[in-house]
């Protein structure tokens, strides 16, 4: 196109419908049929047509002086932690921060970053993707508005992003459960597609590794996602001549399961999980967790957010903080 701007004749010519669809899909109307709404939505990703709402009511330089940030639950300390630190950014900003939950809903990810960026115009978006890809979206809404990435990073898509060194993290908690002499170790974790659990996937299998411990097919559980099926799962896991001696949980979530399991078991197995626990200080054994800043999480990655705001370019960043090991728990 000689390097103008992509039009929605463009669009509708590249989708193989009328701009009239085009402008339906764009503009959020109901009664699309899916695949003509995914064709538009594909068309407009690879042309990299971006139709400037904001314009459309503000003054040339008028900003909303708002920000958003998308999280998966808001319940969860970890999210509420993240919240804090980009709260304190954005208000240095002078701006308000939004937030909303996905509740891991990739549908629902969709109607928030949609209604943010073009009903609510947002200046930017901080957001936690949902396990499943959104190339498209993204993609498409990173264009209209900046958008820095938190805690996992979707594939292919040119933004901005903090996570947390999950790889190393993990490493080190399982082979801190090494070092005190458990050997048959279980994995209870979430999806492995998604990069964060992928990384802490990864980071058990190398402690195993590294330390000359076979690794067990059967003590890994994935897809594991509310904390009632990761209390049954481990009361499965320490049953019978193979039982697991120990579980690295690789979530807070799937810790609590965990630890009710070990208790109703009767005590003894090892428990390392990643993030910290609110009152594990109180728990009668040890428990090793992998606990970061989660502030400090939050706050890096609206930094960098109002960084573009104001106009920086270049490259998209990553940023890896670092996490700690410890103990929490035991006899007084």
């Amino acid at each position: 196109m000689s390097g103008r701007r992509p039009t929605m004749h463009d669009v509708a010519r590249a989708a193989g419908v009328s701009v009239a669809t085009v402008s339906r899909v764009v503009n959020h109307e109901r009664y699309i049929r899916p695949e003509t709404k995914a064709a538009v939505e594909e068309a407009i990703a690879a042309l990299g047509f971006r139709r400037n709402e904001s314009a459309r009511t503000l003054r040339p330089g008028q900003n909303t002086h708002t920000v958003a940030l998308v999280i998966e639950d808001v319940a969860n300390p970890f999210w509420s932690g993240i919240t804090r630190g980009a709260e304190d950014v954005a208000r240095r900003h002078r701006h308000m921060l939004v937030v909303g939950s996905t509740r891991q809903s990739f549908e629902l990810e969709r109607e928030l970053l949609h209604d943010l960026v073009l009903r609510r115009r947002v200046d930017g978006l901080l957001v936690v993707p949902t396990a499943h890809s959104q190339r498209s979206l993204h993609t498409e809404l990173a264009g209209w508005a900046p958008m820095v990435f938190i805690d996992r990073t979707p594939g292919r898509v040119a933004a901005d992003s903090v996570v947390l060194d999950n790889h190393g993290g993990a490493r080190e908690a399982v082979s801190q459960l090494l070092r005190l002499g458990y050997r048959r170790i279980a994995y209870i974790g979430g999806d492995p597609s998604v990069g964060t659990g992928a990384r802490r996937l990864a980071g058990y299998r190398q402690a195993l590794k590294s330390a000359g411990v076979p690794g067990d097919p059967a003590l890994v559980h994935v897809g594991v996602h509310t904390v009632e099926v990761a209390h049954a799962t481990t009361l499965d896991l320490l049953r019978g001549p193979a039982a697991a001696d120990a579980v690295f949980a690789d979530n807070n979530r799937m810790a609590v399961g965990v630890l009710h399991a070990v208790r109703a078991h009767g005590g003894g197995a090892g428990v390392a999980a990643f993030d910290d626990l609110e009152l594990a200080d109180l728990l009668p054994a040890p428990v090793t967790l992998v606990t970061y800043d989660a502030a400090a999480l939050g706050a890096q990655a609206a930094e960098l957010l109002f960084a573009r705001i104001g106009g920086e370019s270049g490259p998209p960043r990553r940023v890896v903080l670092p996490t700690t090991v410890v103990t929490r728990g035991g006899p007084a």
